[in-house]
């Protein structure tokens, strides 16, 4: 354990200043603490994360509520991390108290004799992710591979070459022996690249599980049945392979108990049979990013504790549907799941960072997340800003107020990704409310000022006034547009809008260029050009249909005379909101 922490401090030394002078002995301890120039520690992720307190003046208490404070990278959403950055992400949480990072990848790594598997989607070779699990060591994070063996399964699933093990589109076919062949393939890759006997093999929200091919060779069969069967023979897989620790999702068993299949159903009750059903090895993992009331949390892990084994809790730091970190949703709901984990006893806690829609979150900012939930779970909320400042060579302050972003009176993501001309999200925007977009404007306006401010601005500072731009425009364009032709009045100021936000749009697309080619692989960059390469046509197809319109070559702008009813929610998502363009599927 010495040796271990001792590499981690050479290591940190490469990168930090204040590393390179410790002049510190070590020993083993049951206690984190400096005394007479020997630090006393018990694991090495709460000793880094007291000396990066200690460097920078801070003599700090940690506490022991948690033996696993973990984090869960997305790598399937189209983001792939390269290896440089996964080391770069790696320092900072160890840095963070972080001691386990679950890989969740889908399809991104390598499979032997499944060329399909990850195609153009930046796979992880076996030497990728060896070499990734060798950094951690360093710093005695352990690294374990998050899988899917149910559901989630889109991207395999598309190529019509595997419908033989499709249930439906995104369910792979119980109960089918080449099922469990091409699942035994996963499982012995990824044995052959990790050195744990971990193993998280997914099997959440597999909706239609039994109800697609399933059902037309076997007929109707409970799911209970179907999911249990399916559970145990993966189990057994991972035996094989030496897993000893296997976690799922917990999610499927509260929907199938649920009368509205319904995850966070807090009425379910489990009977004997099935809470026997599961494997003793099997862990649950109960994932929950939504709620903001502590005793919600208190009645779910609960109902959890009514399955007699080990309860892990998965929280979120919100980047999914973002384009910068929310700290405000975060800290609004993980919080309460600390505590409620604490006051429950629950030992082993992890925090996702999805990339749902596209990976198109500013994630250098998620880091603040994991500082912040590091704070309160180690610190009762006592570490100062300054220590995040050391570790990540950024200003909390400035980070937390790119962060704002979120505030904004409507979605940004749903402005962003709507289509000027039709409007769909704004339209349906404007009958919940309509003084919306006049107060979007003026935060936004607010906003880039707060941000042209900021003395030496970094990338994400560029980036985020160049989306605060573009969101401005875009909303100035549907406000202006709509205004003027209800009013039949002239449009030449729409167009030379139109002009400056195409001059923005394009200019953020080579901001996300500089983002995706500097922190990930290439492929599924490829995504986010072609939505705001639409977005640019459309701005394009929006002059043209205005000059059409004062040429008089049409009698009027038909998708601007389409009526709504009353408002309904509209999901922040690109393909719910206005317009189809090329796109991969990406969860």
């Amino acid at each position: 354990m010495e040796t271990t922490l001792k590499k981690a401090i050479d290591e940190l030394s490469l990168y930090y200043d204040g590393f390179k002078d410790l002049q510190l002995s070590y020993q083993k301890s049951h206690e984190t603490k400096i005394k007479n120039n020997i630090l006393y520690f018990d694991k090495v992720n709460k000793a880094l994360l007291y000396l990066v307190n200690y460097i920078n003046g801070a003599k700090v208490n940690i506490s022991d509520h948690f033996d696993t404070f973990g984090t869960m990278i997305d790598l399937s959403r189209n983001a792939v991390y390269t290896i440089p950055y996964m080391k770069s992400v790696i320092r900072k949480k160890a840095l963070m108290g972080v001691n386990r990072i679950l890989l969740y990848t889908e399809d991104t790594y390598e499979v032997e004799d499944e060329s399909y598997f990850g195609y153009m989607r930046g796979r992880y070779s076996q030497e990728e992710i060896k070499e990734i699990v060798n950094y951690a060591k360093l710093f005695d994070i352990e690294i374990i591979p998050c899988i899917q063996t149910l559901g989630h399964m889109e991207q395999y699933l598309r190529w019509t070459s595997h419908h033989h093990v499709k249930d439906n589109d995104r369910v792979l076919l119980a109960d089918e022996p080449k099922t469990y062949e091409f699942i035994e393939r996963m499982i012995k890759s990824v044995s052959k690249m990790y050195e744990t006997n971990k193993i998280h093999i997914g099997m959440d929200e597999a909706q239609g599980l039994g109800l697609g091919r399933y059902f037309k060779k076997h007929g109707f069969k409970d799911q209970f049945e179907i999911f249990s069967a399916h559970l145990n023979r993966v189990v057994d897989i991972c035996k094989k392979y030496g897993y000893e620790d296997i976690m799922i999702w917990s999610d499927m068993y509260f929907r199938m108990a649920s009368k509205r299949d319904e995850y966070y159903d807090i009425n379910v009750s489990f009977t004997d049979e099935i809470i026997n059903s599961i494997p003793k090895c099997v862990q649950l993992v109960y994932w929950d990013y939504y709620q903001s009331d502590k005793s919600r949390y208190d009645k779910m892990i609960e109902k959890h504790l009514v399955f007699n084994r080990d309860i892990i809790m998965a929280s979120g730091i919100w980047t999914w549907t973002k384009l910068i970190y929310d700290k405000n949703i975060t800290e609004n709901r993980a919080v309460k799941a600390i505590k409620s984990c604490i006051d429950h006893d629950i030992r082993s806690l992890y925090f996702t960072m999805w990339g749902d829609d596209g990976a198109y979150c500013e994630m250098e900012s998620s880091l603040l997340g994991v500082f912040d939930m590091a704070n309160y779970s180690f610190l009762n909320n006592g570490m100062k800003k300054e220590v995040f400042n050391f570790l990540m060579n950024e200003n909390y302050d400035v980070i937390h107020t790119l962060t704002k972003l979120n505030e904004s009176p409507i979605n940004p993501v749903g402005i962003l990704w709507d289509d000027p001309l039709l409007g769909i999200f704004l339209n349906n925007e404007q009958i919940k409310d309509e003084r919306l977009i006049p107060h979007a404007i003026d935060f936004f306006n607010s906003f880039s000022e707060t941000l042209n401010k900021i003395k030496q601005p970094n990338f994400s500072v560029k980036h985020t006034l160049l989306l605060s731009e573009v969101l401005k425009l875009k909303l100035r364009v549907r406000q202006t547009l709509m205004s003027r032709y209800q009013k039949k009045e002239q449009l030449g100021e729409v167009k030379s809008l139109c002009e400056d936000a195409i001059h923005y749009t394009k200019k953020l697309s080579e901001s996300f260029r500089k983002m995706w080619m500097t922190r990930y692989k290439p492929f599924g960059f490829d995504v986010l050009q072609s939505r705001l390469a639409t977005i640019i046509v459309r701005l394009e197809e929006t002059k043209r249909r205005i000059e059409e319109y004062e040429n008089k070559e049409i009698d009027s702008i038909l998708e601007l005379e389409q009526q709504l009813g009353p408002y309904q929610y509209i999901l922040e998502r690109h393909e719910l909101i206005a317009y189809s363009s090329y796109s991969k599927l990406v969860g």
